[in-house]
């Protein structure tokens, strides 16, 4: 249980493939592959029936997308464009949830394809195929002989949108609020349900859309936005799922064989539950919920507002129940939850069972505990109910957190031991295993140092070149400016050391986040704009790092861990961090890595002069 999205993306994409739909006798299979190094066996496997789950009747293009989960339940979405003239069709595997932005890249890669520089499509998709641009930052790719442009930016923290969303404008657009209230409602109490379609765009777009109705809590259970005719049996599960069932597939189940599954035909706009799930929420807040989504003209984020409106009015008390206590964990009381409101206990007691409250619970309580805070459009619309009630919560909150925040700050890294000592075995274990990682990594720059050449002596006094910084190769003796004035005997002329067989640069480049966040994230040519924000972290200022544990001047009177003040994004130093790595085992500092700016300028000029002129510029 916890966040299905991997904490680190390397690329854009991981991987671009052709899938032919196969024909009576070949079951559907890969046409070709970018890159053909892409190794990862089970994903392949998997994708071509996954792409094809039954038979697309459909004459029009069709734009939908699923999931393939990893080992670690961490989630590979794939994106894919089928042409029935085409014969093919064009699947983008990210590690990224980007529906809009990927369904836009495979039309431009269609259009290429079938226009005369067809022949561009490795260039472009090379050109495409790298880091994700950052908040402040636009990747733009030129094609099809410089006549056409992609442009990609990260997508904001903001809530979903209509028409900008296209999985939440098809799922409006199919249903109505009664249906679309009573498969929330479905979702909320943790139960069996499948949606049923006969377009793979519409269904997959439906799935993805309930989905998002659960902001701040997402879907934990098993998770298949397309399910293939050969995975039939899982709607025999006992266990929940949120699975969407093309029309064909869901004609060859026996009803009676599945049991209690609440069924929505978004064909037909028809929900069928054997539960009493919307009965079980408050009458006031159905009626409410109701009547904001009964406005087909509906634009902007009102239906997404609608949902998180309702949600703060069920679990938007679970502030109340955060205790905080100085030089101690904050935890979460589940019996003050319960007290927060009157009239809904009982649906309350209900749903501190169910996974998708507990990940939300666990994953504010790991904000808060490391000192990182929070704030998002759920915190702002509990800021406004508590407003509006005259309750004091969101206030009351913020001076115990202003508090908490003083004391860890006196407290230092002796604070994170007691947080180290008394955490579960898990994260006990998780500690463990960096540590041991961090000795590993020292034993390999002790190895890495035997191995460097020593052709010469290099006084201590004298400053390291930045080149030299990043050419772990070069021997080039220095002589030091002694007053001694004996003669010099310089040594004879020796060959080139043997380049090293380890680049450890590239290696450790992603356990340096701060000091050389600038060396990989930042690209030539690249200008910042504000509006443009990390999707899983709101402005700074009262969110990427509330608590500093520096000696800098602070601001504890002004800050506010749940509003969000600040639009523009700052990196904050820490001079605290190199004290934890060598808490947890990983200081580095004894090997005096520095990533100066002028060499890390050059190493991004150098990069980017190796791109095709013309095809990848960031600005």
């Amino acid at each position: 249980m916890g966040s299905r999205l991997r904490d680190t993306v390397r690329f854009l994409f991981e991987l671009y493939c052709e899938v032919s739909p196969g024909d009576q006798v070949r079951e559907p299979y890969i046409i070709r592959k970018y890159p053909e190094s892409y190794k990862n066996e089970e994903e392949l496997k998997n994708l071509p029936k996954f792409t094809f789950p039954c038979q697309i009747e459909e004459p029009f293009v069709q734009l939908y997308s699923f999931v393939l989960t990893s080992m670690d339940s961490k989630y590979t979405f794939c994106f894919c464009r089928y042409d029935p003239k085409a014969k093919a069709a064009l699947v983008l595997l990210s590690h990224l949830p980007w529906h809009d932005i990927f369904y836009k890249l495979l039309n431009c890669i269609a259009n290429l394809l079938n226009s005369p520089e067809r022949g561009e499509l490795t260039y472009f998709l090379e050109s495409c195929r790298s880091r994700p641009p950052m908040p402040g930052h636009t990747l733009k790719v030129t094609y099809n002989a410089g006549h056409s442009v992609f442009t990609c930016q990260s997508p904001d923290a903001k809530l979903p949108s209509i028409p900008e969303n296209n999985n939440l404008t098809e799922y409006f657009s199919a249903l109505d609020p009664k249906s679309m209230i009573g498969l929330w409602a479905a979702l909320l109490n943790e139960r069996r349900v499948a949606i049923v379609a006969s377009k793979p765009s519409r269904l997959s777009a439906c799935v993805q859309a309930a989905n998002a109705t659960l902001f701040p809590m997402s879907w934990q259970h098993i998770f298949i936005p397309i399910l293939p005719k050969h995975l039939v049996d899982y709607l025999l599960a006992p266990m929940p799922f949120l699975i969407g069932v093309p029309k064909s597939v869901m004609e060859s189940v026996r009803m009676s064989e599945i049991g209690d599954v609440v069924i929505v035909d978004v064909d037909t706009n028809e929900l069928r539950t054997p539960f009493h799930d919307v009965e079980s929420l408050p009458p006031e807040l159905v009626t409410s919920l109701k009547k904001a989504l009964s406005d087909k003209n509906a634009l902007g984020d009102a239906v997404s507002r609608a949902f998180l409106r309702a949600l703060v009015c069920l679990i938007g008390g679970y502030r109340d129940a955060i205790k905080i206590e100085n030089g101690q964990l904050i935890t979460f009381n589940a019996e003050a939850f319960v007290r927060t409101r009157k009239n809904m206990q009982h649906f309350l007691r209900k749903i501190l069972q169910s996974q998708i409250f507990q990940q939300f619970i666990d994953e504010r309580l790991g904000l808060l505990n490391s000192g990182r805070g929070f704030s998002d459009e759920f915190e702002i619309e509990c800021n406004h109910y508590a407003d509006k009630l005259n309750t004091g919560s969101g206030q009351r909150l913020k001076q115990q957190y202003r508090d908490w925040a003083k004391t860890v700050k006196k407290e230092g890294g002796a604070f994170f031991k007691t947080v180290k000592d008394k955490a579960n075995p898990a994260v006990q274990s998780a500690v463990k295993t960096v540590r041991q990682g961090g000795k590993n990594m020292k034993s390999a720059v002790k190895g890495l140092k035997s191995k460097i050449p020593k052709t010469g002596s290099r006084p201590s006094s004298i400053n390291t070149t930045d080149d030299s910084r990043f050419s772990c190769g070069s021997a080039t003796p220095v002589s030091s400016d002694s007053s001694d004035s004996s003669p010099s005997h310089d040594p004879p002329p020796r060959e080139p050391p043997p380049p090293l067989p380890l680049d450890l640069l590239t290696e450790m480049e992603f356990l340096f986040d701060n000091k050389n966040a600038q060396r990989r994230d930042s690209f030539p040519n690249s200008s910042h704009n504000s509006e443009i924000s990390l999707p899983d972290k709101a402005p700074c200022g009262s969110v990427t790092d509330l608590i500093k544990l520096d000696d800098s001047p602070t601001c504890l009177e002004d800050f506010d861990p749940l509003k969000c003040r600040d639009k523009n994004v700052e990196q904050i130093k820490s001079s605290t961090d190199s004290a934890l790595l060598h808490e947890y085992g990983l200081d580095f500092s004894q090997f005096a890595f520095e990533f100066p700016a002028s060499s890390s300028t050059s190493a991004r000029s150098d990069t980017g002069s190796a791109l095709p002129k013309g095809w990848t510029t960031f600005n």
